[in-house]
């Protein structure tokens, strides 16, 4: 069963444009102190210390992660927009683990990542996101229902769950009865069309559908009477948007042309331009030191030429948001 739901995820996925790799379930502690989420995650982020006396962690998500590997691989802004996404074990120490497949301390989830350009090329790749979750759904036979959520330690500025509703659901949800008419059906879309996207998105999250964190009476009680739903459901995907990123955090060939080719953060000098393609003299101490200590390194910089990630020579790269804090 476990397969063959996540044989749906993964053409759902790739029908989308997006990237399957895989991502290790240890993660160092340096790339989360780095990112700011090492002591601010809490206590259900399991550290342990290996054998060289290193910290290290269980990742409970992997942004730190794949923004590590985007900077050590992708070079050029030639190389965007990507999509990347992964299907991993992950350990979470709640508080109160429920009923083992609804809320577990561990369970094994997709996860994509995505980097843009610009934020209207974020905001497509959201939409197309949602589009392919709900396409996902109703090929399980479930009836997954956008709602407006909070972000939570993870962060993001656009955020819906999709809930499925059960009466032993951990999340109160309110909501507008005509969402559950709606279905996706077996129509065709265009996933590179900006506004077919934008169209499934607006008919899917129109209406009012929330969780209790972001719920707001008054604006509920703008939907008729005789449709207002109070229920239960639980969270059955997360989807998240952020604002762009400080430059800072991109790459530095990237900032370079994001900066019209000025210097970066730091005390990074721009190396001679070769061959039309602009190089940092930090890149070959940096290439170094990967081969020492990441087991991606020893591979072209672009992360389509590492074995982890699928090739598909007719697909291109799609578009979508990541952001850190």
């Amino acid at each position: 069963v476990l397969r063959k739901i996540e044989n749906i995820v993964h053409e759902e996925q790739q029908r989308a444009g997006h990237i399957p790799m895989l991502m290790p379930t240890l993660q160092s502690a340096d790339l989360w102190r780095e990112s700011g989420r090492y002591d601010a995650y809490g206590p259900e982020m399991l550290r342990i210390r290996d054998r060289h006396d290193r910290d290290m962690l269980y990742g409970p998500t992997n942004e730190e992660l794949i923004t590590d590997i985007f900077r050590s691989y992708v070079r050029s802004y030639k190389d965007l927009p990507l999509t990347l996404y992964h299907i991993q074990w992950k350990f979470r120490d709640e508080i109160r683990p429920r009923f083992g497949v609804m809320r577990g301390r561990e369970f094994y989830m997709k996860d994509g990542y995505n980097f843009d350009l610009t934020k209207e090329d974020a905001l497509h790749a959201y939409n197309r996101h949602l589009v392919s979750y709900l396409r996902t759904y109703e090929r399980m036979g479930l009836q997954a229902i956008p709602m407006r959520a909070d972000s939570g330690p993870i962060g993001g500025d656009n955020t819906h769950d999709f809930l499925v509703l059960a009466e032993t659901g951990e999340s109160e949800v309110f909501y507008d009865s005509q969402i559950t008419d709606l279905k996706f059906g077996d129509r065709q879309i265009d996933y590179d069309s900006v506004e077919q996207c934008q169209a499934v998105l607006e008919e899917f999250t129109s209406r009012y559908a929330r969780t209790d964190e972001t719920h707001d009476a008054a604006l509920f009680e703008q939907v008729p009477e005789d449709r207002r739903r109070v229920a239960r459901g639980n969270a059955a995907l997360h989807v998240r948007l952020r604002d762009e990123a400080p430059i800072d955090q991109a790459p530095r060939a990237i900032q370079l042309r994001l900066r019209q080719r000025q210097i970066g953060a730091g005390d990074v000098d721009l190396a001679r331009q070769r061959g039309g393609s602009l190089r940092l003299d930090r890149a070959v101490d940096r290439r170094q030191h990967l081969a020492r200590t990441d087991p991606l390194a020893g591979f072209d910089q672009h992360p389509r030429n590492h074995p982890a990630f699928a090739r598909d020579a007719d697909r291109h790269l799609a578009q979508a948001p990541l952001r850190l804090g």
